[in-house]
């Protein structure tokens, strides 16, 4: 009997099944957000307009430049949260490493404000992205500079200084803007997807799916450093190469993420941690794996938002934290957090 469900157990946590299962979910829920609305638009109407036939004009519109902009841009920033969180976690062998608590997000939602402010109209979706990467970058050089090849207390502390900073900063911007800009603020600091459109998308996405590669590439390496950067490059792993690749490749993909949703905080934190707990640490099997969950989250966060109120919904990173806090609480009391090294 105990041998028996000893290896049931060991079966659900496969990281195929693990995977099997995330992705059914995801598709599921992917349909149940294009389907998700006021105006009414059901399943029919959505096989409708990927056909080609039978949707009528108001229909074609709803679905390809509202909702699958929308759903689009929920797995993209689900994807980039959550590979960017696992990774810093194995980079900086602590899970409280995320992109939010080390403050790349919000450098990047600063470079967009700057961006947002100086530059808006015709350049405003190129603008906010690389202002968005660029401020990003900054931000992630400050605090791997005050962390001193990772010391978590030292990152810890640079990130509390650069959200506290780049805070300030776009709080005076808010507090600057008219009447009209101030929503246009707060959608950066809250999150949100009612911003989504395909040039940002498409912008986004190239700049992503590389670093999405580049980590996942690094997976081998991360495994190594886990075990201590000493021990990393007796095996073979050029460390220093390894943290240049995967910082900038968590910076790029964060800030691409925050350019086209804003901050939404603890997806990177919490979902490589059920990840974990789910599957284990191996980064060739936590990563896409996270990765899907992660962007699985971000889908039924938005359902949520809009099932709540679905002509104004609830910012996503409202959602988001909601969720994330009580399961991080969950993990404090399990003691499954790690002190400096």
């Amino acid at each position: 009997m105990t041998a028996g469900c000893g290896r049931t157990a060991a079966f659900w946590r496969r990281p195929a099944v693990a995977g099997v299962l995330l992705f059914g979910f995801l598709v599921l829920c992917s349909l149940a957000s294009v389907s998700t609305g006021s105006s009414g638009l059901g399943l029919g109407g959505i096989f409708e307009a990927l056909s080609g036939g039978g949707a009528s004009e108001v229909e074609n519109v709803i679905f390809w430049q509202i909702r699958l902009p929308r759903l689009c841009v929920a797995l993209l920033a689900g994807v980039s949260l959550s590979l960017s969180g696992a990774t810093m976690q194995s980079l900086f062998r602590n899970p409280l490493a995320d992109p939010s608590v080390m403050g790349v997000s919000s450098g990047a939602a600063l470079g967009a404000v700057l961006a947002m402010s100086f530059f808006g109209g015709m350049f405003s979706t190129a603008g906010i992205q690389l202002g968005s990467v660029v401020c990003g970058l900054g931000a992630t050089a400050f605090v791997c500079a005050a962390g001193k090849g990772g010391k978590i207390m030292s990152c810890l502390l640079g990130g509390i200084a650069v959200n506290a900073l780049c805070g300030a900063l776009v709080g005076f911007f808010l507090y600057a803007a008219r009447e009209a800009g101030v929503k246009s603020y707060i959608f950066w600091m809250l999150g949100s997807l009612d911003g989504a459109d395909w040039k940002s998308i498409g912008v986004s996405a190239a700049m992503s799916v590389p670093m999405w590669i580049a980590v996942v590439l690094s997976a081998r390496g991360l495994n190594m450093l886990l075990l201590g950067a000493e021990q990393a490059y007796h095996s073979g792993v050029k460390v220093g190469a390894l943290w240049a690749v995967c910082v900038a490749a968590c910076t790029v993909m964060t800030a691409a993420a925050v350019s086209v949703c804003g901050i939404v905080g603890f997806v990177g934190l919490v979902v490589p941690h059920m990840m974990r707990l789910w599957i284990g640490p191996d980064n060739r099997s936590l990563l896409p794996v996270s990765a899907l969950a992660g962007a699985l989250l971000m889908v039924c966060a938005d359902l949520l938002s809009r099932s709540i109120n679905s002509a104004d919904p609830v910012p996503i990173g409202v959602i988001t934290s909601l969720l994330g806090v009580p399961f991080f609480v969950f993990l404090l009391r399990l003691g499954r957090h790690v002190g400096d090294d």
